[in-house]
């Protein structure tokens, strides 16, 4: 009876050893196991890793967008009038100082001409005052007339002389808004749009806006990037535009980044000049554009597939110590296999990929089956 006793015991410590020398247990488990107090075995699960490496990464953006025009200006009256005359109509194309409408001039003439005359008045008095001031001075010398007379005839001439130059700004006021009855283009461009024909009477406050004049020799290429590409692009990164009815792209880069993300959107503006100096293309066509930023070299990536987005961040699972930790990411640029990790992870960790990545529990154990794609011995 004893030695059969000893005989069970042996058997139990060596049932209980079993996977201790070095083998990987058995994990192919026909249902859950349970010790004889009720309690569950953990489940291992076979996972395969590929490791954290440093490495190059290149990633083309693609996003759709659109063409504007560089610049845009609502043209008006700077004086108020009957329009006499529109110069353009929608679809010119106008040349810098090109004459765009005008405005009835007769009332400006008149203005100048009464500041000119005014002007001439004061320049009379003011040479009447030398004139008496001069022989008050002579007779003055001569002890004939009283000082006084002469300190009178000085601030006379001191008044005449403001006067005059109060009529010369008279004068040149007048001058300026005649000046201002024909308006000009203030750059080259395209009339988009003629709001006002002849005959009707311009404002100036509320202004009446006569022309919409567009900049169209150079558009430019805007493109709203998801925030996840925020550390991607910088200015002087390569751009293709592909607009439809043009056989190839066309090539320019990127000019501008904006500094803060949309909050209602979660993009950021990205601006890239276009030449146009055929007037090929036209403000407001849609474009797809790629954005292709330079590569980064020595970088820590990580495969996409390992990567997982819950509740607003990004994390991945890291086999440490036969289990499944989550490691929260923050990541930079993102290629078409591979991520860049800023932090979150370090050179030679094994991250888990494949089916296991998106339905692993963190916490789990795992054992590592397959490494950089092959099967571990």
């Amino acid at each position: 009876m004893r030695a059969g006793v000893e005989l069970s015991v042996i058997a139990l410590l060596t049932a209980g050893l079993s996977g201790c020398d070095g083998s990987a247990p058995d994990t192919r488990d026909p249902g859950p196991a349970h010790t004889g107090t009720g309690s569950a075995v953990e489940v291992t699960v076979d996972v395969q890793v590929v490791p954290v490496r440093r490495g190059q990464i290149l990633q083309q953006i693609s996003a759709p967008g659109s063409l504007v025009a560089r610049r845009q200006s609502r043209i008006g009256p700077e004086v108020r009038g009957r329009i006499s005359r529109v110069h353009v109509s929608e679809g010119d194309r106008v040349e810098e100082g090109q004459p765009l409408f005008e405005i009835d001039r007769e009332i400006y003439e008149l203005a100048l001409l009464q500041a000119e005359a005014a002007l001439d008045r004061t320049k009379a008095q003011r040479g009447q005052v030398e004139t008496d001031l001069a022989r008050v001075t002579a007779l003055r010398k001569q002890d004939v007339v009283a000082e006084h007379e002469a300190e009178s005839l000085r601030s006379a001439l001191a008044v005449a002389g403001a006067a005059q130059r109060e009529a010369e700004h008279a004068v040149s006021l007048a001058r300026m808004n005649l000046a201002k009855t024909v308006v000009q283009a203030p750059y080259a461009g395209s009339v988009a749009m003629r709001l006002a024909d002849e005959g009707t009477t311009a404002l100036v406050q509320p202004q009446t806006v006569v022309i919409v004049l567009e900049e169209t020799h150079e558009l430019e290429a805007q493109a709203s990037i998801p925030e996840i590409h925020f550390a991607a692009i910088r200015r002087g990164d390569v751009a293709l535009l592909h607009v439809e009815g043009l056989a190839l792209p066309i090539q320019t880069e990127v000019s501008a980044v904006a500094d803060t993300v949309d909050p209602a959107t979660r993009t950021y503006l990205v601006k890239m000049p276009v030449a146009n100096p055929d007037h090929i293309l036209k403000a407001g066509v849609f474009a797809r554009i790629d954005i292709l930023p330079s590569a980064k070299n020595e970088v820590l990536l990580v495969p996409r597939e390992a990567v997982r987005h819950e509740d607003g961040r990004s994390y991945a699972l890291v086999v440490s110590q036969g289990r499944a930790v989550a490691r929260t990411l923050q990541l930079g640029v993102v290629g078409e296999s591979e991520v860049e990790v800023l932090h979150g992870v370090r050179l030679g960790d094994d991250v888990v990929v494949g089916e296991a990545a998106r339905t692993l529990g963190p916490g789990m154990r795992v054992r590592v089956v397959g490494r950089d794609g092959g099967a571990s011995s």
